[in-house]
């Protein structure tokens, strides 16, 4: 079986298993009276367990001798499966949900005697930046299929939204609950999600790394779904399976590019009046430009 196929399904499958053995823990790993955490719990050591062997196996599997990617973002990340295509359209779809409900979270929070809401600015830069994030997305798709150059600054929004997720989730409830099996999986979701879209970024930037991308972003959607346990609310849910569409079919579509022989990007045709993925995809400096013209003249 191919890797763009194997790899992410067997982070689906450890993130089902982790997510059916982190209900468990949920379930029994607590006091029933008083709610506090069983010291070693088995449940708790079996969560660890398999989110530690998930991660390990698919670090191996990702592992290996692979293509160097630095001309090109397009070159690493095209969708070519209708399969993959739909993954990453679904993740647009769910990060834009999670970005509007994460705005509503903070825009409808109870306003203070003092004028400050009770809910975190950061819920009102992730709804902003996951809207971001989702158009980013889209639009890099849209170019990469029709071989056309792209705006690689789109590439790194993923990854500040991660940053203002984290935030948000922080001030909201990891930092009130002082229960580390309560909060740890979905934190380290949120994480390597986070990672693992700006290291895919940097593939834009000249500076792409295979082996440590496919590893962040399969354990990332692995560690994801297995959140999902904890029943959390409507806008973190849409943000933890739009980050595992994403991740998975940013994955997939790597493990197939790395496994194709080296070939000229898609949008080569425009190498001549694109600096390809430098940022912004800026055209050449106007001094070049004036003297390729010069050249050409003389």
């Amino acid at each position: 079986m191919r890797k763009s196929v194997l790899l992410p399904a067997l982070a689906v499958a450890g993130g089902i298993v982790g997510l059916l053995v982190r209900r468990v823990y949920l379930a029994t790993g607590f006091e029933v009276g008083t709610g506090l955490p069983i010291p070693h719990a088995p449940a708790l050591w079996a969560m660890a367990l398999v989110a530690v062997a998930v991660v390990v196996v698919l670090a191996v599997l990702s592992a290996g001798k692979h293509r160097n990617f630095d001309r090109c973002y397009a070159e690493a990340f095209l969708p070519r499966s209708p399969l993959c295509l739909t993954f990453q359209l679904a993740g647009v779809v769910l990060l834009a949900i999670g970005g509007f409900l994460a705005l509503a979270h903070w825009v409808q929070s109870p306003v203070t005697d003092l004028g400050q809401r009770t809910v975190s600015i950061a819920w009102a830069g992730l709804g902003i930046l996951a809207l971001l994030a989702a158009a980013g997305i889209y639009f890099v798709t849209l170019k990469m299929r029709r071989g056309q150059p792209i705006l690689t600054a789109w590439v790194t929004l993923p990854g500040f939204a991660g940053c203002l997720w984290i935030m948000s989730n922080y001030y909201e409830s990891w930092a009130a609950n002082p229960v580390l099996g309560q909060y740890l999986i979905p934190m380290l979701g949120a994480l390597l999600s986070m990672l693992a879209c700006f290291f895919m970024g940097g593939f834009a930037f000249e500076k792409g790394r295979v082996t440590v991308t496919l590893t962040l972003a399969l354990a990332g959607g692995a560690l994801n779904l297995m959140s999902l346990a904890d029943g959390l609310p409507l806008a973190d849910t849409a943000l933890y399976l739009g980050m595992t569409f994403y991740l998975l079919a940013s994955a997939s579509a790597l493990a197939d590019s790395d496994a194709r022989p080296e070939a000229a990007p898609t949008c080569s045709a425009h190498c001549e009046t694109c600096a390809g993925c430098a940022p912004m995809g800026t055209l050449p400096p106007k001094e070049e430009k004036k003297k390729k013209s010069g050249g050409a003249a003389s």
